[in-house]
C-alpha cells in the first residue's frame, strides 16, 4: 500500500517487514519470518538455561548471564504482544494515512512534514548507533579467536559467554562464532521496530496536536472597519472549522487510546526488564577494579538501554504536553466572544485541559521524563539491595 508521505516512514516499514510486524505485508511472509525469530530465540534461551545446570552457579554467574538473558526474553515478548494487535495497527496506519489527505493550508502541511522529518531522522539515527554499538560488541567479544590475541596466559579461546551448546567449542568454534553473530544482530532488530513504531505514532500524534493548535489560534480574527473611523471588533466564526477542530480531537484522543492499548503491556514488561537489567549492570560497575573490562562493557550496555528507555518516555512527555497545546490555545482565543451554542462546543475542547491526555504502562506507569527519572532511582535501589544481599 503506497502513499505520497510514505517516504517518511520507509525505515520503519522496513523494520517491522523484517520482524513480520508489517500490517500490509503478506500473511505468509509474516509468519514464516516470526517463525524464524522464534526459533533462534529459543534456541538462545534453551542455550543459556542450558548453562545454569552445567555451571556453578553462584551470584557472580547469575549478575553476568542475567543481564544476556532478559532481553532475550523480551526479545520474544515484544514480538508477540504486538502480533495480536495487528489489527489495530493497520487501522493506526490507516488513521495516519487519513490525516495526511485532509485538507490543509501550506503552513499546516509544513507542520505534518517537519514532525515525519523529525521521526525519520531519529529513526535512522536509533538505527546507526544501535548497529555501531552492535558492531563494538561483537568485535570485543570475539577479537580473540579472530586475530588469535588473548589477554590473560589463562584464558580460554572462547570468551565465557555462559550458554552451553553441547558441543566441543574448540571444534567448532566457527561456527559457534557464527550463530552467536547471527543472534546479536537479529536480536536488536525487534527493539528497534517496535520503538521506531511507537516513535512515528507518536510524532504523528504531536503534529496533529500542533496543526489543530495551529486552527485553534486561527478560529477568530479582529475585523477592522474604518469607514467610520471606529475599530469595530467583531468576531467571524467558521461553524465549518469549530466541527472540524472537534472532530479532529476527538480523532486525537482515540488514536492516543489505541496506541496505548498496543503499547500498554509491552512498555510495562519493558520497564520491568529494564530495571532488572540495569541493576545487574550497575552491580557490575561497581565491580570495575577487579574486573576493567567488563566494567566498561556494562557502562556501555547501561548506557544503550538508558538510550532504549527515554525514547517512550520522551514521545509520552511530549504527546501529554502537544495535546494540552491544543486546550491552552482555544483557552486564549476569543472564544467568549462567539454564540452559546458554539461556547457549548468549544468547552469540550477546554474541559480536556482538566483530563490530559497520558500514556501509561498498564494504568501504572505514566510515560514522562519524571517517571524516566524514578526507573533510575528504583534501578539504583534495587542495585543497593542486592550488593547488601
Amino acid at each position: 500500500m503506497e502513499h505520497p508521505e510514505e517516504r517518511y516512514y520507509k525505515l520503519n516499514r522496513f523494520l517491522l517487514s523484517v520482524t513480520g510486524l508489517w500490517p500490509y505485508q503478506s500473511e505468509w511472509s509474516a509468519r514464516f519470518i516470526r517463525i524464524v525469530i522464534t526459533v533462534f530465540m529459543l534456541l538462545c534461551i534453551f542455550a543459556q538455561i542450558s548453562s545454569f545446570f552445567t555451571s556453578d552457579v553462584n551470584m557472580d554467574f547469575l549478575i553476568e548471564s542475567l543481564p544476556m538473558f532478559v532481553p532475550t526474553v523480551g526479545n520474544l515478548c515484544q514480538l508477540y504482544t504486538r502480533v495480536v494487535h495487528m489489527d489495530k495497527f493497520k487501522e493506526l496506519f490507516e488513521h495516519m494515512w487519513n490525516d495526511w489527505a485532509m485538507e490543509k493550508t501550506d503552513d499546516e502541511i509544513k507542520i505534518m512534514h517537519q514532525h515525519a522529518e523529525t521521526t525519520r531522522l531519529l529513526t535512522i539515527c536509533f538505527l546507526v548507533l544501535m548497529y555501531m554499538f552492535i558492531m563494538g560488541f561483537i568485535v570485543w567479544l570475539f577479537a580473540p579467536e579472530i586475530f588469535g590475541v588473548t589477554l590473560h596466559v589463562n584464558e580460554s579461546r572462547l570468551r565465557t559467554l555462559h550458554v552451553e551448546v553441547y558441543i566441543d567449542k574448540e571444534r567448532y568454534l566457527y561456527l559457534i562464532l557464527s550463530a552467536a553473530c547471527i543472534i546479536v544482530s537479529l536480536a536488536p532488530l525487534m527493539f528497534l521496530a517496535t520503538t521506531s513504531l511507537y516513535l512515528a505514532l507518536t510524532q504523528h500524534v504531536c503534529g496533529i496536536c500542533e496543526l489543530l493548535g495551529y486552527r485553534a489560534e486561527r478560529l477568530f480574527y479582529v475585523i477592522e472597519d474604518t469607514a467610520e473611523r471606529d475599530l469595530i471588533r467583531g468576531t467571524k466564526i467558521n461553524c465549518k472549522n469549530i466541527a472540524f477542530l472537534i472532530r479532529q480531537h476527538y480523532n486525537v484522543i482515540q488514536f492516543i487510546d489505541t496506541i496505548e492499548t498496543c503499547h500498554t503491556i509491552p512498555l510495562l514488561m519493558d520497564l520491568v526488564g529494564i530495571v532488572i537489567s540495569i541493576s545487574l549492570y550497575l552491580m557490575q560497575v561497581l565491580t570495575i577494579f577487579e574486573n576493567t573490562e567488563r566494567g566498561y562493557i556494562s557502562i556501555t550496555f547501561i548506557i544503550a538501554v538508558l538510550g532504549y528507555l527515554i525514547i517512550p518516555n520522551y514521545m509520552g512527555q511530549k504527546v501529554t504536553e502537544m495535546s494540552s497545546s491544543i486546550c491552552e490555545k482555544v483557552y486564549n482565543s476569543a472564544w467568549y466572544d462567539a454564540d452559546v451554542s458554539e461556547q457549548k462546543s468549544i468547552l469540550l475542547i477546554m474541559g480536556r485541559q482538566l483530563h490530559p491526555l497520558v500514556l501509561t504502562a498498564c494504568k501504572f506507569y505514566p510515560m514522562s521524563l519524571p517517571s524516566f527519572k524514578m526507573i533510575l532511582q528504583m534501578a539504583i535501589s534495587y542495585c543497593m539491595f542486592m550488593r547488601k544481599v
